[in-house]
């Protein structure tokens, strides 16, 4: 049996709500386990990995690396529906992180063969 994977589904916008250091508390908790992590990021969620926002409203400290700090801790993949990696580039919204882009129905298919999923 390979290395389990821990899929998860991102579904807020970046500062959308009080505990948005959670969704990336979790994703660094699953990677310290030695688990391979995928992050899908479910519509306007990809706007989570925008560069160069203040951690503040989101109730970070100064300095807090954030999704940044994932792939140093093991193996991660982070994906997002094609259409809407287009919009950011579209509006000159930088992201932090590679995202690789796939459909709809080509991110169902990928988080349905994850060991374990959680929706945030």
């Amino acid at each position: 049996m390979g290395t389990p994977v821990f899929g998860l589904l991102m579904r807020s916008e970046a500062y959308a709500h009080r505990s948005a250091r959670a969704d990336v508390d979790i994703a660094l908790a699953a990677a310290a386990l030695d688990m391979g992590v995928e992050v899908y990021f479910l519509d306007d969620a990809v706007t989570q990995l925008a560069a160069g926002r203040d951690p503040g409203p989101a109730l970070l400290p100064p300095g807090y690396r954030s999704w940044a700090g994932l792939p140093e801790l093991g193996d991660a993949r982070l994906f997002a529906e094609q259409g809407w990696l287009e919009r950011c580039e579209q509006i000159g919204l930088r992201l932090s992180m590679d995202v690789e882009a796939l459909d709809r129905d080509a991110l169902l298919a990928r988080w349905r063969q994850c060991s374990h999923t959680l929706v945030l």
